[in-house]
């Protein structure tokens, strides 16, 4: 296992208090891949064995249906892990997943991580909590959807990825800005049209991925009123 990889997998959560010696125990051959755009990872209804962690790029998961189109149900990015199925021994993907932007990932062996799962406990509630975590993710997500404007969405999504701080930050938006339109709910040019309303609260933003924002605080009081319907409605 390289330092890269290493890296990778020591930022996400779920893998963040493993040894390196834990690590190279379930990580599978080989440990990582190149994504290349349109490369479909799995098909809904696959033996699940394997679970990809972004570094980069940009995978969709899809509800394949008979005669209908594919539905895309989420856009994964760095960070982020394909093939939650394989979190659970003899499963099967519930839905398919293809890398829409090229990108390269560090690939886990699912009954290798379920040995180790048996023999650690900690880590297994740890699992526990990250699982939690997602979910409550996609609550989120849901509710902006439905409850925000297009430019209150844009605007909590660029607070999650500053993190915490009040003052100046920048940002690399994870996606190329048509796929970014996607996750949020909204098309391209609604998007350019909510990253120019934001302009006034100090946020500025060019042709590429970097996104400077003047005041964090400030961006962040936009979102404070459905952060508070979150955390009183799903506790």
């Amino acid at each position: 296992m390289n330092s890269d990889t290493l890296a990778v997998l020591t930022e996400h959560p779920l893998f963040e208090a493993m040894t390196p010696e834990s690590l190279a125990t379930v990580l599978d051959s080989p440990d990582t891949i190149d994504l290349m755009e349109g490369q479909v990872l799995f098909r809904q209804g696959d033996h699940a064995d394997r679970i990809y962690v972004l570094d980069s790029g940009a995978v969709e998961l899809l509800a394949e249906r008979n005669d209908l189109p594919d539905e895309v149900l989420a856009r994964l990015g760095p960070g982020e892990f394909v093939g939650a199925n394989a979190l659970m021994p003899d499963s099967r993907h519930a839905a398919a997943a293809r890398v829409v932007q090229a990108g390269r990932a560090v690939v886990i062996s699912g009954p290798a991580l379920h040995r180790l799962l048996d023999g650690d406990f900690a880590l297994t509630l740890q699992l526990i909590a990250v699982m939690a975590g997602s979910l409550r993710g996609q609550i989120r997500e849901i509710t902006e959807l439905k409850l925000q404007s297009t430019t209150e969405r844009l605007a909590s999504y660029l607070v999650t990825l500053a993190g915490d701080g009040d003052g100046r930050a920048i940002v690399r938006l994870p996606f190329e800005k048509r796929l970014l339109a996607d996750r949020l709910g909204m098309e391209p040019a609604t998007l350019s049209r909510a990253f120019a309303r934001l302009r006034e609260f100090g946020v500025e933003t060019g042709r590429g991925d970097r996104v400077e924002i003047a005041n964090l605080h400030q961006l962040r009081a936009v979102g404070d009123s459905l952060e508070s319907l979150i955390e009183g409605g799903f506790a």
